[in-house]
């Protein structure tokens, strides 16, 4: 369950998310001829342009500057340039330099239109890499329906102490509406501009079932850290973890753990970040859940989360490892499983306004393999379990940073025992809000 409510996807975008170095290539041959040509004509922008041009495709950010700044020694008007200037600077992490470039790009009332934009783009990303805090706050809520809200089987044959048995109607699969709502939080507060940083985030969740009670839902999860930046690019992270989930208004478990991070930019190409976390849990019964306690055990989770952009086409993906050790074997598993989606952003105007848009197509898969049989329901048969997941997100500003979000999943559980496989559709909609 837990492993369903993780983050599938980092959100990187913006002009300002480009602001990893590149990887540096050899020289291409005619470098030297180039600088050795803008030394002899140091009035030709044109020469002096691809000079800074070849510096920055191979690191060279220093040269890089010198050239476009003997540009503007020429001519003063080059609102490009000087983006170019305030873009090489934020790569420095010279942020205050990188800002006077940036807002003299955009003075005067002949700059074009996509200038401006990546200006503010930057100009934004500068204000918050120099704030003493940043924070962010998700907010969802609305409603759900889904075919299968008690994950009962899809046939009432299963099996029962190795023998075929056929299911009580009343715990096959059901329909069912839910009202939901979510938080998601995190704070940073920065202690210097390497990028360390005390950070700690909160995700919290309620849902309640229309008649199916027994599942209503409510999980609160709690995280706090120390970040330690390694250049502008990349960092890693060690924290601690906690969660407490109810299910069926009663508590169903509390965990505690920690984990570590590590995280990079990888050039213009994007982020890469991989966890692993370990936790303790433990799960308590109830009216509903009788032998949750069986499950109480240890879960170690390693993941590899990517945010790509090239050229057009923008994915995430999320490849994880689940390692679970419960008091009872047959509750144990191993489980692998990818998530990808691709996110496709656009603006449209709306009533006279534009107004952006993101529809993200997903799908995943999971394999879990239990460790041991469960006699309760076959003593000689080991529980094999394939997940496939497909879906959509569909994001729409209504006004400023607020949105509506509809999001469609269809989930099929293949197994080596009847019980266990399940399908559902479910569908969402609702309002969000960010800032």
């Amino acid at each position: 369950m837990m492993g369903l409510l993780t983050a599938t996807a980092l959100a990187v975008s913006g002009a300002a998310a480009q602001q990893g170095a590149p990887t540096p290539v050899s020289a291409p041959p005619d470098y030297d001829a180039l600088f050795a040509q803008m030394y002899q004509r140091p009035s030709d922008l044109d020469v002096s342009f691809k000079f800074a041009h070849e510096a920055v495709a191979r690191g060279d950010y220093e040269a890089a500057i010198g050239a476009l700044e003997r540009m503007l020694f020429f001519n003063p008007d080059l609102p490009r340039v000087k983006l170019e200037l305030g873009v090489l600077y934020f790569k420095l992490a010279s942020y205050e330099i990188a800002r006077g470039y940036l807002l003299d790009a955009i003075k005067g009332g002949n700059v074009p239109a996509d200038i401006r934009a990546q200006v503010m783009a930057y100009l934004l990303e500068i204000d918050r890499r120099m704030a003493p805090y940043e924070y962010s706050v998700f907010l969802h809520s609305g409603m759900r329906y889904q075919t299968n809200a008690n994950i009962g089987p899809n046939g009432l044959q299963v099996r029962a102490l190795g023998q075929d048995a056929i299911l009580d109607p009343r715990y096959g699969k059901k329909p069912d509406w839910n009202t939901f709502q979510t938080v998601a939080a995190t704070y940073a507060y920065k202690l210097n501009l390497r990028g360390d940083a005390i950070e700690t985030s909160f995700l919290g969740l309620n849902s309640r079932q229309m008649t199916q009670s027994r599942f209503n839902l409510g999980l609160v999860e709690v995280t706090a850290g120390h970040r330690v930046g390694l250049g502008q690019d990349s960092s890693f992270k060690y924290y601690a973890i906690g969660d407490k989930v109810w299910l069926g208004d009663y508590s169903y478990f509390n965990a505690l753990g920690g984990g570590l991070s590590a995280r990079t930019q990888l050039g213009g190409l994007g982020l890469v970040e991989g966890y692993v976390e370990t936790r303790h849990r433990r799960f308590s019964d109830s009216n509903y859940f009788p032998t949750a306690s069986d499950q109480t055990g240890d879960l170690l989770t390693a993941a590899i989360l990517t945010d790509f952009r090239w050229g057009g086409v923008h994915w995430t993906t999320r490849a994880g490892y689940d390692s679970n050790k419960a008091i009872a074997d047959y509750n144990s598993y191993k489980r692998y499983s990818i998530d990808v989606a691709l996110p496709i952003e656009f603006v449209l105007p709306v009533f006279g306004a534009p107004h952006a848009f993101v529809f993200a197509p997903t799908v995943g898969f999971s394999q879990a393999n239990y460790e041991a049989p469960n006699f309760i329901v076959d003593p000689v048969i080991v529980r094999r379990d394939q997940e496939y997941r497909y879906g959509a997100i569909f994001d729409a500003q209504l006004v400023d940073n607020v949105g509506l979000r509809t999001q469609v999943t269809y989930t099929k559980i293949d197994s080596n025992l009847p019980n266990y496989r399940t399908n559902n559709l479910s569908a969402s909609i609702g309002p969000t809000l960010r800032f």
